[in-house]
C-alpha cells in the first residue's frame, strides 16, 4: 500500500508509539487506521490534507495520488496518477535544471568587470 508509507512517516516523525496515538492525532478511530493499512478503507482527501499538513508537505497531491493508486489497484484498474506523476516528476526535474542554471550563470555585470576598468589604456599591447 503506497498510502500507508505516509502514515508510517507521520507516526515516526511525531514519535507515536502505536496507531492509537496516530489516530487520536488525526481525529480518527484506531480501527480506521487499521482499515487503511489493510486496504479495507481508503483515506478521504480531508485526511490526506491533514497528513500532508502534519508532515509539512508543500502539497497534499502525493498523498492523494498514493491513495487513489491504492484504490485503483484494489479495484483492478489503473489510476490516472500512474501516468501523470512521472510526467510531473519530469517537469520538476526540468525546472530544477533551469533554477540551478540561473544561479550558476554569472550576470553580465559580473562577467565583464574589465570593460568598466579604464586604467588599462592599451589592451592589445
Amino acid at each position: 500500500m503506497r498510502s500507508t508509507k505516509y502514515l508510517d512517516e507521520l507516526r515516526q516523525q511525531k514519535q507515536f508509539k502505536n496507531d492509537t496515538e496516530l489516530a487520536e492525532y488525526l481525529g480518527l478511530k484506531q480501527n480506521t487506521i487499521s482499515q487503511y493499512r489493510h486496504g479495507k478503507a481508503f483515506m478521504s482527501n480531508d485526511v490526506c490534507l491533514r497528513i500532508a499538513d502534519a508532515l509539512l508537505m508543500d502539497s497534499p497531491v502525493p498523498v492523494i495520488a498514493a491513495v487513489d493508486m491504492d484504490r485503483a489497484e484494489k479495484a483492478g484498474e489503473h489510476s490516472l496518477w500512474e501516468k501523470f506523476l512521472p510526467r510531473m516528476a519530469g517537469a520538476a526535474g526540468a525546472l530544477a535544471v533551469c533554477v540551478v542554471t540561473n544561479f550558476v550563470t554569472p550576470s553580465p555585470a559580473q562577467a565583464s568587470p574589465v570593460l568598466n576598468d579604464r586604467s588599462n589604456k592599451c589592451t592589445l599591447c
